[in-house]
C-alpha cells in the first residue's frame, strides 16, 4: 500500500427493493437520484438520500436500457415493447414515446449535447431533442451489442465483425470500420480517446489504438468477457471473464507482451467491474454475492468487501465518485459511500 494513501472502505448507506430483477441502472447528472429499470417493466426513480422510490412508467415485457442526459434534464428508457421513452428527470413526467420495429437494447446520450443514440437489431439511430430521427446508421455486421460515445462527434457501435465509428456531423455523417471476425459483448472508449476495447464472446479482449486503428488482442480468459471498465486516467483496463479482476496496463508502451495484474478475492465469476469517474478506485461484483473495493497500482489486495443478498448484476459510481450503487438479482439496490 502506498504510504501516502489512506486505506479506503465502503460504508453502507441503505438498501431498498425494486420488486424484480434490475435490468439497467444509471445516475442522474446531479447525483440526487438514480434511475433503474426492471424485468417486470417498471421505470423507477430512486432518491440517493434515503432510497425512496417512485415508479414513473413502464415498458411492457421489461426494460432493456436506461440513460440520463448530461445536463440533468432528461431520462431515456427502452424495452422489449420496442419503444423509446423520454422523461422529465425532475418531475418524472413522460415527455415523448416512440416505437421502433425491434427491441431497443442500447441507449446513449451525446456528451455535452442533446441528441440520443439508440440501437435496435443491426441499426443505430440518432434522435433530436424533439424526438425526430436525425440519421439511421446501417450496415453493421450483426446485432449491435454495445454503444459508446467517443466525445460528442463520434459514436462507436460494436457488432459481429468489429467496431463501427460513426462521425456525427450535420449533413455529413460518415462511418469508419475497425474489422475483426468475432462477436463483441462490450465496448468501452478510454477517457483520453486513444483506445477502444471490446470484451468478446470467445473469451478474449480486443482493442484498437487511435488514430490508426492498430489492433491487438488478449486471450486466455475462462469465460466470455462481459465486464470492461477504464480507469479515469486511461492507464488501466479492468476486465472480467472469470473469478479474478484482470487488469491490463496501458501506461508506457502498453500491455502487449506483458502479463496482466490479477485481483483475486471473489470465489465465483465476476458480473460487473466499474472504475470511479474521477480517482483510482475500482469496485467489482460477482456471482459470489460479493462487492469488493480495490486500488489498482497500489495493492492487489481488496481494501474492503461486503456480502450482499444475491449475485450482483450492475454497479454505478455517482457523478462525484463518492458513492457507488449496487444492483442485485433479487431486486435489491444498495448504496455505499466511499470513505478514507
Amino acid at each position: 500500500m502506498n504510504a501516502k494513501l489512506k486505506p479506503a472502505r465502503l460504508d453502507a448507506l441503505w438498501t431498498m427493493d425494486v420488486g424484480d430483477f434490475p435490468t439497467a441502472l444509471a445516475w442522474l447528472a446531479d447525483g440526487a437520484q438514480l434511475v433503474a429499470g426492471t424485468g417486470a417493466g417498471d421505470v423507477c426513480l430512486i432518491a440517493a438520500q434515503g432510497g425512496a422510490m417512485r415508479v414513473i412508467g413502464r415498458h411492457e415485457n421489461g426494460v432493456l436500457a436506461v440513460a440520463a442526459r448530461g445536463d440533468g434534464a432528461r431520462i431515456a428508457t427502452a424495452g422489449q415493447d420496442g419503444e423509446i421513452a423520454e422523461w422529465n428527470a425532475h418531475s418524472g413526467d413522460l415527455l415523448q414515446r416512440r416505437a421502433r420495429r425491434q427491441w431497443v437494447e442500447h441507449l446513449a446520450y451525446q456528451p455535452g449535447g442533446k441528441q440520443l443514440a439508440s440501437a435496435a437489431g443491426k441499426s443505430v439511430d440518432l434522435w433530436s431533442e424533439a424526438g425526430e430521427l436525425v440519421h439511421s446508421f446501417e450496415g453493421h455486421g450483426g446485432v449491435v451489442a454495445a454503444l459508446a460515445w467517443d466525445g460528442s462527434k463520434r459514436l462507436a457501435a460494436a457488432a459481429f465483425g468489429g467496431v463501427w465509428l460513426h462521425t456525427i456531423v450535420p449533413g455529413a455523417h460518415a462511418t469508419e470500420a475497425l474489422p475483426w471476425k468475432g462477436a463483441p459483448l462490450t465496448l468501452v472508449v478510454s477517457p483520453n480517446g486513444k483506445t477502444i476495447a471490446c470484451g468478446m464472446q470467445d473469451g478474449s479482449v480486443h482493442f484498437w489504438r487511435r488514430p490508426g486503428g492498430h489492433h491487438s488482442q488478449m486471450s486466455g480468459y475462462a469465460h466470455k468477457v462481459r465486464e470492461t471498465s477504464w480507469s479515469a486516467n486511461s492507464r488501466w483496463l479492468a476486465t472480467g471473464g472469470g473469478n479474478a479482476v484482470v487488469l491490463w496496463d496501458f501506461g508506457g508502451r502498453g500491455p502487449e507482451g506483458t502479463r496482466p495484474v490479477q485481483l483475486e478475492g471473489h470465489t465465483d465469476r465476476l458480473t460487473a467491474v466499474a472504475f470511479q469517474r474521477e480517482g483510482g478506485h475500482l469496485v467489482s461484483g460477482g456471482r459470489d454475492w460479493r462487492l469488493s473495493l480495490w486500488r489498482p497500482g497500489s495493492t492487489t489486495l481488496a481494501l474492503d468487501a461486503h456480502l450482499l443478498g444475491a449475485p450482483v448484476c450492475a454497479l454505478a459510481w455517482s457523478p462525484d465518485s463518492r458513492r457507488v450503487a449496487v444492483a442485485c438479482e433479487n431486486g435489491e439496490i444498495a448504496l455505499y459511500a466511499l470513505a478514507a
